[in-house]
């Protein structure tokens, strides 16, 4: 980290209790986060393919990938933006309250795999008992691929944001942002693929999945980036937030000091 008293920071670099306080804002972007991680975990079950029309070869050029590839990276823009402005301590409480939520939902669909299903309802849909064990055991299997690729992408993502950031003393948060999610794609891809799919795909399927999921995360993310740095902007502005990660620990396990530490300040404060 540079020395504070060689390159002074912005005086918003300065740890205060505004830096710790909740928005509206925070709650708005907290719910985007959780919600797209539901959605990504609900879409997790499914495999897509796609045959493109070239190809070196005599057979097709076909391209596997979750159908999660499609709303995940929106989970990432949210919790940049946390990062970014509100700080580290408030996007780690997000993201484990991201992998709460996923862990009620599991458990309320394993509940429902388990109620015995009306026959006629069953005879007439085809959703059998049996249908909503496979269905559940794969959710399931997605669920656990998906909270290991969370814990390891989103806590990359924003470490990486928060120690960038006062390196850089503020600046350059675009390249802050490309750099954070390049990061958190390359391990979310490998980590996801790896769970999800050791025992179904063979290592080269693997590899060009994981591959076409950083890529595709990676030109999704970059693409709305103009949109991440504006909004980081205008919430800087209205909020009166710019916090600076100083002397933070990046432990992900490290939220219950955090929370302990936002109800202190909160109780001084009033």
């Amino acid at each position: 980290m540079t020395n504070p008293a060689a390159s002074p920071l912005p005086s918003a670099a300065v740890p205060s209790r505004q830096a710790t306080r909740i928005t509206p804002a925070v709650i708005v972007l907290a719910i985007a986060f959780v919600s797209f991680l539901l959605i990504s975990n609900a879409l997790g079950a499914r495999v897509c393919e796609v045959t493109l029309p070239w190809s070196d070869t005599d057979e097709p050029f076909r391209l596997t990938f979750s159908a999660a590839l499609i709303s995940f990276p929106f989970a990432y823009l949210f919790s940049s933006v946390l990062t970014e402005v509100y700080g580290y301590r408030i996007s780690r409480i997000v993201i484990w309250s991201g992998l709460a939520t996923n862990l009620v939902m599991i458990g309320f669909l394993w509940l429902m795999s388990r109620l015995p299903t009306d026959a006629a309802w069953a005879a007439q849909t085809g959703f059998t008992d049996e249908v909503q064990r496979h269905w559940f055991e794969a959710i399931a299997h997605m669920f656990l691929a998906s909270v290991c690729a969370c814990l390891v992408g989103e806590f990359a993502n924003a470490a990486t944001l928060a120690r960038m950031k006062v390196a850089m003393h503020g600046r350059l948060a675009s390249l802050r942002l490309v750099a954070g999610s390049a990061i958190a794609a390359m391990l979310d891809s490998v980590v996801f693929v790896l769970v999800a799919f050791a025992y179904v795909l063979d290592l080269d399927a693997m590899a060009r999945m994981a591959g076409l999921e950083f890529v595709f995360k990676c030109a999704l993310q970059w693409l709305v980036l103009p949109l991440t740095v504006g909004l980081a902007r205008l919430l800087k502005r209205t909020d009166g937030i710019d916090h600076y990660d100083i002397g933070t620990s990046l432990n992900p396990f490290g939220f219950r000091m955090s929370m302990l530490r936002q109800l202190t300040v909160s109780r001084f404060t009033r």
